[in-house]
């Protein structure tokens, strides 16, 4: 990096949406940025690029971020490359692993992209005083280590013979004369440091650990961690404090106002922070040394608090190898659901149980189907909102040890295999499953959905909002008070939305309460509620506790009963602002849900802010999608002219989508505003969804699904197909004004294309 050229960034992360996220902000910012999608490009990006800063999500595709990062860091010229991770959790355990893998710092993004630009800025900094560390050819400097081995030597009754064998060891063999004196290293670490007249520190926790301040490549090599310590302020702690040169450069370095201070540690107390195994004592080699007796206090106390270094990966094991191993153990009169989980943690079903979360986390499923059929087990993965099947195992039986293993890691009855029992399980740090077990005419079946916290929380301007959407919704959410409803079936993105609009809102001025059943994801700074109706908890009693605790916003995870919406109709009319959910099919017929579930018209019409249906639909493939000339059927349907030269694209098919044609999916909306119009229309007997959602299109320009998925066709985001597929024809000329506009048309000039069967 030099004074002219702009400083290049790389950013590896799994979602492209993130990335370019980061993007906008640090290329605003005055950086260059560089994309990589997965730990191979992220290695590839490096070689070909010279980079002052990487910013590193912990869980990838192809491999683990901490793996990654200690990689990078071993390779030539790179030691000193600051690395910062990108995390979902602040936890030790994070920082921990950060720490051992040698990254500068962790981002949480939960706390936003933003935070990605004061990183930059900061870490960018540390790279320049890090050079000046960089030296070659350090050695330490005698200082008086001549002094402490006569100290020693005198204290230990050291025999002359033994003194004059050890005279010739310096100062940087500290540890080598503990060994050779028999001496626990954390007792030498302790002499050294009254000696020198030093704080000596018996363990170091990992809260006092400060990321960033020093390379892990220097801390190794000279045994060496920067402290913040709250009783004692900022310091070094060195194994050896005889390094003088080392200590030198120490106190140069630029920091905290108040000097930092230098403490003594043992030096396997260190190597436990950097993930290390603790060296053996040298004693037995050297010979003639007296061998080491009992530990002493100190050392005890030394090897207490160290972390837990990362679990080495297991041997890999194929599918098909786990399953034979499995069809060898549980044999039909095996009692599976009493040992699943008695021969440790390579048992072959505990291993294919992990193998098949793994996988389905890294083709980027959103549930895991296993199902018990009449020969077999199918095991299938929600991708892009399609189930696809991974893999068969045969025998049938095998259900009874996989489900077993799920039921005990969520915390479940074993026995119990005739009613359907949920539960949750923390697989990483990053990553839970919601479990779903229920009875089948072959075994039981379990559905488990994979709750991602770095994907929980998306910006609301990458959730496929029109900007007209966009800033209409803007609007509706930043309201003082009132209803703010989202429609569409299970999995149509409505939870992703609503955090999404809570995180856009949320002040330390504002009181936001939610209410979920179940609780999915956590947001720092809001007040979550999980209902718990086998106690008598439900959403509307939960709304009315809720509306005692002096809230500003409300989140209400569904309206499932007449009693619910009643209450928070009231709520939106007594001055808060609520958000919550329906099962509806569009945003019309939501107004006459409410009037069918007995909420009286002027209540309805005065409390609804916002009704915002949606839909997710699958993107086509950037890299394999295809350019072709609509004919006229597909003309009329995606709104074209007659006579218009545009282009369609349809889904093709590569490597980098399975095939399919498509990768990831994108939200389709339609926003109906509660006007006077729609009001009037309300109070009137027998008012129906359809004349409401005429009176919203051609009185308040609304925007239907399925033209606004159309305008993601014409875009190139999606096909006409798999717009047909997931999204009904409206029943009328419903195309929006700023489309007729843009034809040259007026309402009623040209008939709306003919409703066809929707496609499978």
């Amino acid at each position: 990096m030099t004074s002219t050229a702009k400083p290049v960034l790389l950013c590896v992360d799994d979602s492209a949406d993130w990335r370019l996220l980061m993007e906008s902000i640090l290329v605003e910012g005055g950086y260059e940025v560089i994309q990589a999608g997965t730990g191979r490009e992220g290695r590839e990006a490096l070689a070909r690029h010279k980079v002052d800063l990487v910013f590193l999500d912990v869980g990838l595709p192809d491999t683990d971020g901490y793996t990654l990062c200690a990689e990078i860091l071993k390779t030539p010229g790179l030691a000193y490359l600051p690395v910062v991770f990108l995390t979902a959790r602040d936890t030790d355990q994070d920082k921990a692993r950060a720490f051992a893998a040698g990254g500068v710092d962790f981002l949480v993004k939960q706390d936003g992209a933003e935070a990605s630009l004061a990183a930059a800025r900061k870490h960018l900094r540390t790279r320049q005083q890090w050079s000046a560390l960089d030296r070659s050819g350090r050695r330490p400097l005698a200082g008086d280590f001549g002094a402490f081995k006569e100290q020693l030597f005198s204290r230990l009754a050291t025999r002359p013979e033994d003194r004059a064998r050890l005279a010739d060891l310096n100062s940087s063999r500290l540890y080598e004369l503990a060994d050779a004196l028999g001496l626990p290293r954390a007792r030498m670490a302790e002499q050294a440091a009254a000696f020198l007249k030093l704080p000596f520190l018996p363990h170091v926790r990992m809260d006092d650990v400060q990321l960033g301040v020093l390379p892990l490549a220097f801390c190794r090599a000279n045994e060496v961690v920067a402290l913040d310590r709250s009783d004692a302020g900022p310091g070094f702690a060195v194994a050896n404090p005889f390094h003088l040169e080392l200590i030198d450069d120490l106190k140069r370095l630029p920091g905290p106002e108040a000097p930092r201070r230098i403490f003594v540690v043992d030096p396997d107390v260190l190597r436990r922070l950097f993930g290390e195994v603790p060296a053996k004592p040298a004693a037995a080699a050297r010979g003639g040394a007296r061998a080491p007796g009992p530990a002493a206090p100190a050392e005890a106390s030394a090897a207490a608090p160290a972390p837990p270094a990362p679990e080495p990966a297991r041997p890999a094991m194929s599918m098909a190898e786990i399953e034979r191993e499995l069809q060898a153990l549980y044999r039909p009169q095996d009692h599976i659901a009493e040992n699943v989980d008695e021969q440790g943690d390579q048992a072959p079903v505990i291993l294919l149980v992990e193998r098949l979360i793994n996988n389905a986390i890294q083709a980027g499923a959103s549930d895991i189907h296993i199902e018990p059929w009449e020969h077999e087990v199918v095991v299938r993965y929600r991708i892009d909102g399609e189930l696809r099947e991974a893999v068969r195992l045969k025998p049938r039986r095998l259900i009874l040890p996989i489900v077993s293993r799920i039921k005990i890691l969520a915390k479940l009855d074993i026995a119990e295999r005739r009613l359907p029992q949920d539960g949750r399980i923390a697989f990483r740090e990053k990553i839970d499953l919601r479990v779903s077990i229920a009875p089948q005419h072959f075994g039981e079946k379990a559905v488990l959905r994979i709750l991602d916290q770095e994907k929980a929380f998306v910006p609301l301007d990458r959730l496929g909002f029109s900007p007209r959407h966009l800033a209409r919704y803007r609007e509706a959410v930043r309201s003082p008070y009132g209803l703010v409803l989202h429609v569409g079936p299970t999995g149509s993105g409505k939870t992703t939305t609503l955090f999404a609009a809570l995180a856009e809102i949320k002040t330390p001025s504002l009181n936001i309460q939610t209410i979920e059943d179940p609780i999915e994801f956590t947001m720092p700074g809001v007040n979550q509620m999980q209902v718990h109706p086998e106690i008598g908890l439900t959403f509307h009693q939960a709304l009315r506790a809720f509306l005692r605790q002096d809230p500003d916003v409300l989140l209400v995870g569904e309206m499932r009963d007449r009693e619910t919406a009643e209450v928070a109709v009231e709520a939106a009319l007594t001055g808060h602002l609520l958000l919550s959910t329906l099962h509806t099919n569009d945003a019309a017929s939501t107004l006459t849900r409410l009037l069918e579930m007995g909420i009286e018209p002027f209540l309805v019409s005065s409390s609804i802010v916002l009704v915002c249906a949606q839909r997710l639909i699958r993107r086509l493939c950037p890299r394999c999608r295809q350019e072709y000339a609509p004919g006229e059927r597909e003309r009329r349907l995606a709104g074209l002219p007659e006579d218009s030269r545009a282009v369609l694209y349809r889904a093709g098919g590569c490597p980098a989508c399975d095939g399919t044609g498509y990768k990831g999916r994108v939200g389709v909306h339609e926003l109906l505003v509660v006007d006077d119009a729609i009001r009037t229309a309300l109070t009137a007997p027998g008012v129906t969804a359809e004349a409401i959602k005429r009176l919203a299109v051609e009185r308040g320009g609304m925007t239907t699904l399925y033209w606004d998925a159309m305008e993601k066709a014409r875009e190139g985001l999606t096909s006409v197909e798999e717009v047909l597929a997931q999204v009904r024809i409206d029943e009328f000329d419903a195309r929006p004004d700023w489309m007729l506009e843009a034809a040259g048309l007026t309402r009623g000039m040209d008939r709306a294309p003919a409703p066809i069967a929707r496609t499978a």
